[in-house]
């Protein structure tokens, strides 16, 4: 089996000194690049044999071009590690691409489909409007939330479940969450009156019109507001709750509270000015202080929520959320760019009897070394993740059949480090099982993708050639 051009890769950058142009080679460190004319070659090549040995070797070739084209992009919206897997899929549709009778370069053309490809992933994943940075930063903490609690609850959580956690009222998820939506499609046309005189006089039923202020509000800001209010009379909350927060105009809450409409927008006018006395009066202070406690509380909160919303832990290897979500991204590239794409399922059978046996860290060990070495027998653009418990989900962009050669060299490598820790006999043995299936020609769709694989999962023969049973 020939080393993976990852691992050539890994061998070749710890060699890396800085990059020497020579003649029409290019050199890196001690390590030379091939010539344009050894590329074509090699690309005329792999034109007629397909050979997906001879596909790495030309991606390991632009390894430091697609690196370079994405960290220009670093920052805009994704990591740059999940920048570089694009571009890795823009360089591979270049290579299936290329036509050297054109009299393109090759680095010229897939310079191109890599930055192509990068772009085109940041705009499948913006929106049409950019949302204020309060509302950003809000958006993401609710995301956070629900992400985690569907990880814990295993299913989408209510909004009265995201509320508790967020520490908010249950309506203002509810909008909050429509509001969302709202930013993916609203028009482009609205905005506020210019020249308007700041010291003018309120004008009660267009202030009412607007959306709720409160949703403008960090969550400690809608606190202090809440103090606020409850030191007013309690006929003037009512009358600002009703007004602001139930959007009653005045005359239906003179009439609800059987007062005259002047009297109501006496109260309206009157209590407005001492809600702003009592915000920035000295009472706060204390609550000021606490507030900002809860604040660093909520930081720290948010903080370990994102750590542990995308990434397993353990393995450091991504969840089952995020290989749900990143399939459905691949299956909709390949519509766009008709390519394969293939699901991988390894299950380590026997985790649970080897952690109730030996302890929970040596079964821990087992899964993290199962991990180092499936990653070091794949390629970069594939995604690896800790599926469940004891089980490893890999996608596979640009593989179909192909997928059952990627089986046989994980079961081989797998099977040989099981037999030499002797993992498979004693009291509690661990056997291998592997699944795969591809897309589209075997399936039609995400969800039926993962099942088939799941369907298809069947133990590995543990013997000196590790060969998956039929």
């Amino acid at each position: 089996m020939p080393v993976p051009w990852l691992h050539e890769e890994r061998i070749r950058r710890r060699m890396v000194g800085t990059n020497v142009v020579s003649g029409n080679a290019m050199t890196t460190g001690n390590n030379r690049r091939m010539t344009d004319e050894e590329i074509n070659a090699l690309l005329g090549e792999y034109k007629q044999s397909r050979s997906q040995e001879l596909r790495d070797r030309i991606v390991m070739q632009y390894a430091n071009l697609v690196e370079s084209v994405a960290r220009r992009f670093a920052g805009v919206a994704d990591s740059v590690e999940d920048l570089i897997q694009e571009g890795y899929i823009g360089l591979i549709t270049a290579i299936e691409g290329y036509k050297s009778e054109k009299g393109v370069k090759f680095s010229t053309y897939a310079t191109h489909f890599v930055i192509g490809q990068i772009k085109h992933h940041l705009r499948d994943r913006g929106k049409i409007i950019k949302e204020p940075a309060w509302l950003q930063e809000l958006n993401q903490r609710v995301t956070r939330v629900i992400e985690a609690l569907a990880q814990e609850l295993g299913r989408i959580p209510t909004h009265a479940e995201i509320a508790q956690t967020m520490g908010m009222a249950e309506e203002d998820i509810a909008e909050l969450l429509t509001t969302r939506e709202v930013f993916k499609v609203a028009s482009l046309d609205g905005g506020g009156e210019e020249g308007e005189d700041a010291n003018s006089s309120y004008d009660m039923d267009r202030v009412r019109a607007d959306r709720r202020v409160e949703l403008e509000l960090p969550v400690e800001e809608k606190l202090v507001l809440k103090t606020a209010l409850e030191k007013l009379k309690d006929l003037e909350q009512t009358v600002l709750s009703e007004f602001y927060f139930k959007e009653r105009n005045q005359t239906e809450i003179a009439r609800s509270l059987g007062i005259s409409c002047n009297y109501v927008s006496h109260i309206l006018r009157n209590s407005t000015k001492k809600l702003k006395k009592i915000l920035v009066s000295e009472e706060l202070k204390e609550a000021q202080i606490e507030l900002a406690l809860m604040r660093r509380r909520l930081e720290e909160q948010a903080q370990f929520i994102e750590e542990n919303t995308v990434i397993d832990p353990m393995t450091r290897l991504y969840n089952r959320s995020y290989f749900h979500s990143r399939l459905e991204e691949e299956i909709n590239r390949a519509n766009r760019h008709q390519y394969p794409v293939a699901v991988l399922l390894l299950a380590l059978d026997g985790y649970e009897r080897i952690s109730r046996a030996y302890g929970t860290l040596r079964a821990e060990d087992i899964l993290r070394h199962s991990a180092q070495l499936i990653r070091s027998r794949v390629r970069r653009v594939d995604i690896l993740t800790r599926f469940d418990t004891h089980t490893f989900g890999l996608i596979l962009p640009h593989t179909g059949g192909q997928v059952t050669v990627v089986a046989e060299r994980l079961a081989q490598t797998l099977g040989d480090w099981i037999l030499a820790e002797k993992l498979h006999t004693g009291r509690a043995p661990l056997n291998l099982m592997i699944g795969h299936l591809h897309y589209p020609e075997r399936a039609a769709c995400p969800a039926s993708l993962v099942q088939g694989a799941m369907d298809s999962l069947s133990a590995v023969i543990l013997s000196e050639d590790a060969s998956i049973a039929a």
